[in-house]
């Protein structure tokens, strides 16, 4: 399996909509997120889709990904992804935040997710954590 290509797979699931199910093939039952408790494929595409609602027009854009497979075990491995996430606060203006993810993957499904948010996705992430939500 390439790990690379099926990473850029789940990331054009993610921009395409996250559409229900659309995550199933990439992503683990009980997948763990930074310090969350487990989480189901649907409750994980929930926190994916609920960023894409407060952000309008957002998209993922991969700018760097680092694989480490774990030797001869397919669909085992590690991944340090930069990702350039851009979105329009109000028509005619585009602006960026990133995210510096790294990720453990499982017989082809990622298992646990380690991310780090920049400008305004800090701020974003800041506000819901204050929010409650």
């Amino acid at each position: 399996m390439d790990l690379r290509q099926h990473y850029l797979d789940y990331i054009s699931a993610i921009n395409d909509g996250c559409k229900p199910g659309a995550l199933d093939p990439f992503v683990h039952e009980g997948v763990v997120h930074n310090d969350s408790p487990p989480l189901s494929v649907a409750g994980y595409a929930k926190n994916i889709t609920d960023a894409q609602a407060s952000f309008s027009d957002l998209s993922f854009n991969v700018e760097m990904i680092v694989v480490e497979p774990d030797g001869d075990q397919e669909g085992f491995g590690h991944l340090a992804v930069r990702i350039r996430l851009a979105f329009r606060p109000t028509p005619g203006q585009k602006e960026t935040f990133y995210e510096h993810v790294f990720y453990r993957l499982e017989a082809g499904k990622i298992r646990r997710v380690w991310s780090m948010l920049d400008g305004a996705g800090l701020k974003w992430a800041e506000e819901r954590a204050s929010a409650g939500n």
